[in-house]
C-alpha cells in the first residue's frame, strides 16, 4: 500500500543501502540467550560488542518471504484509514473474520473507535482535574462506549486499583460484562498471553485461536535494541500458536534518533526490517509486520510531541522505503496523539493538522478526522474531548460524493408552481417531509448570542453533558451467563497463577 511519493528512485536506492549497512557494521542488540542462538544458526553473526549483525542474504530471504503477501496486507490496510485511524480496530476486525462485513459498511454507517490505545488518567473537565484510572472511571467509560451509537470499539484502560500481574486480564474480564465494543491490547507481562488467548476463545468460538484481543506489537526500543520482555513475548507467541508478531518502534527524533529526517528514516527502517527479521528467523511461518509512531521533541520544554510535521516525514517515510524496497506490511496511523493536555480548541488543531499532513504526503482526498478523545500524547482519555471528536468526524461522514437526483428529489412541478405564482417553499409539504435531511448539529449551534456564546467553553460544556447524559440510557451487553461464568473461572485460575 504505497501511497507516499516523497523520495525519488535514487533516495531510495541510498537509504536502502545504509539500511543494509547499518544492519551489518552495527546489529541490533537482542537481550534474549535463545533469540540470540537462533539468529546465530540461521546465519547472522554476534559481533564484538555483543549485537547481531544481519547478512544480506538473511534479510532477502526474508523480503522475498514478506513479497508472497504484500497484496493481501495492503488490502488489509484499506479499512484502517476508516475503522481508526489507529490499527488496533482494524486488526480486531481482521482476526474475527467480519473484514468483508466492515469493507461494505465504509462510508454506509457511521462508527468510530476512541481512546486509541488505551489511557492512563481521566481528564475531569468540571473540575479540570487529571485523575489515575480506577474500577470506578474504567466502568463508567465501558458505560459511555456501550451507550453512544457512534461507538464502534473502545480502547483499553490501564487500571492502577488492581495488581499488574493480573489487570491485564482482570479489565478485559470486567469490561467485556459492560459493553461489547472492547478492544484488545498489549500484553505487560507475556505469561498474560495464554489467557488473552483463552478469554477470545470463549467469546468468539468462531474465530478459535485467533486471539483478537492481543495487539501484535513486539517493541524495539531505540536505537536498534530488542528488550528481554519483548523478546520473551515473542517466543511466548509461538509457544501458545499465536503466529502474528508487529514490531513496532518509537523514534523520537533528535532525542534517540537523528535529528534529521533522512537520518531518522535510515535508523527507523533498520530497527523495523531487523525486528521482521528477527521475528522471521523465530518462525518464518509466521505473520509479520511493522509499525511506526514517530515524534519529536518539543525545543521549548523538551516534552515529547507528534504535532510536529516531521513526525509524518519520518512515519511516511518509512513506510514508502518498506513498502518499494524490504517487502511491505508496515502500518502507519494517520496521526498518533495530541500532546495537548486539555479538550477543546488545540487538542482539535493538533487533530486536523495531522491528518492534513498524511493527506498532503499521500495525496488521499478523504482522510477522516483522527480524533478519539485522547489528550496528554494518548495517555489520558477525556470524554468530552471524545464527544466532540465524534460530532467532528461525523460532521465529515456526512459529506457524501454523490447526491441523488430523481422526481422526488428534483419535485419540478412543484418548483415551477411555486416560483410562478411568488410563493416560498417553506410552508409546503415537500419541504415539511424532507426538512428532516438538512444536515444539524446538536454541539455546534447557530443560535442568537443571548441564548448560545458560541465560543470553547459553551462547546465543551455540551460535549461533557452529552456523554453524562448518554450514560443514564445505558444497557448492558446481550453477553451470556455461560461465557461470563467461564469467564470468572478463568479469572480466578489466572489470579492463583500470577499472583
Amino acid at each position: 500500500m504505497n501511497l507516499t511519493k516523497m523520495l525519488t528512485e535514487e533516495n531510495k536506492a541510498m537509504l536502502k543501502d545504509k539500511v543494509y549497512q547499518l544492519l551489518w557494521d552495527v546489529g541490533m542488540k537482542l537481550e534474549n540467550d535463545k533469540i540470540i542462538d537462533i539468529m546465530v544458526k540461521k546465519g547472522c553473526k554476534l559481533s564484538s560488542y555483543g549485537r547481531i549483525i544481519f547478512p544480506k542474504e538473511i534479510v532477502n530471504e526474508f523480503i522475498a518471504s514478506q513479497e508472497k503477501t504484500q497484496s493481501q496486507d495492503d488490502d488489509d490496510q484499506s479499512l484502517h484509514i476508516h475503522y481508526g485511524p489507529g490499527v488496533a480496530w482494524t486488526h480486531f476486525i481482521l482476526y474475527t473474520g467480519k473484514k468483508e462485513e466492515m469493507k461494505k459498511k465504509i462510508g454506509v454507517e457511521f462508527k468510530t473507535s476512541i481512546f486509541g490505545s488505551g489511557p492512563t488518567k481521566f481528564y475531569d473537565y468540571p473540575s479540570n482535574r487529571v485523575l489515575t484510572i480506577d474500577t470506578e472511571i474504567f466502568i463508567e467509560m465501558m458505560k459511555f462506549a456501550q451507550s453512544t451509537p457512534q461507538i464502534g470499539y473502545v480502547a483499553p484502560f490501564y487500571r492502577h486499583d488492581v495488581p499488574a500481574p493480573i489487570e491485564r486480564i482482570d479489565s478485559l474480564i470486567l469490561g467485556l460484562k459492560y459493553t461489547d465494543k472492547r478492544g484488545g491490547f498489549d500484553v505487560m507481562y507475556p505469561n498474560q498471553i495464554k489467557y488473552i488467548k483463552e478469554i477470545s476463545d470463549i467469546v468468539f468460538p468462531d474465530a478459535l485461536g485467533k486471539a483478537p484481543y492481543l495487539y501484535g506489537a513486539i517493541a524495539v526500543i531505540c536505537p536498534l535494541i530488542m528488550s528481554e520482555r519483548s523478546l520473551e513475548d515473542l517466543l511466548e507467541r509461538k509457544r501458545c500458536n499465536i503466529r502474528r508478531y508487529r514490531i513496532a518502534t518509537m523514534p523520537a527524533i533528535g532525542i534517540n534518533s537523528p535529528i534529521t529526517i533522512a537520518g531518522s528514516i535510515i535508523q527507523a527502517t533498520a530497527e523495523q526490517v531487523g525486528g521482521m527479521v528477527v521475528a522471521y528467523c523465530m518462525d518464518s511461518g509466521g505473520e509479520i509486520s511493522s509499525r511506526i509512531i514517530a515524534n519529536s521533541a518539543d525545543w521549548r520544554n523538551i516534552a515529547s510531541t507528534s504535532l510536529g510535521p516531521e513526525a509524518t516525514y519520518v512515519n511516511l517515510g518509512v513506510k514508502e522505503l518498506i513498502d518499494s524496497c524490504f517487502g511491505g506490511h508496515m502500518w502507519v496511523e494517520t496521526f498518533f496523539a495530541s500532546s495537548a493536555n486539555v479538550p477543546g480548541l488545540q487538542t482539535v488543531y493538533e487533530n486536523f493538522y495531522g491528518a492534513y499532513r498524511y493527506a498532503k504526503l499521500t495525496g488521499t482526498a478523504d482522510v477522516p478526522y483522527p480524533g478519539l478523545g485522547n489528550i496528554g500524547y494518548m495517555g489520558i482519555c477525556s470524554p468530552t474531548q471524545a464527544v466532540l471528536d465524534i460530532e467532528i468526524k461525523k460532521s465529515q461522514f456526512d459529506v457524501k460524493n454523490k447526491i441523488e437526483v430523481n422526481e422526488e428529489t428534483m419535485n419540478f412541478g412543484e418548483l415551477c408552481s411555486t416560483v410562478l405564482e411568488g410563493k416560498e417553499f417553506l410552508t409546503s409539504e415537500h419541504t415539511l417531509k424532507h426538512c428532516r435531511e438538512i444536515w444539524k448539529s446538536d454541539i455546534f449551534l447557530n443560535e442568537i448570542r443571548e441564548k448560545w456564546a458560541g465560543n470553547e467553553k459553551s462547546i465543551l460544556d455540551k460535549c461533557d453533558g452529552i456523554w453524562r447524559e448518554n450514560i443514564k440510557n445505558y444497557q448492558a451487553p446481550p453477553i451470556s451467563g455461560d461465557k461470563i461464568k467461564a469467564l470468572d473461572i478463568l479469572l480466578d485460575r489466572a489470579k492463583k497463577e500470577l499472583l
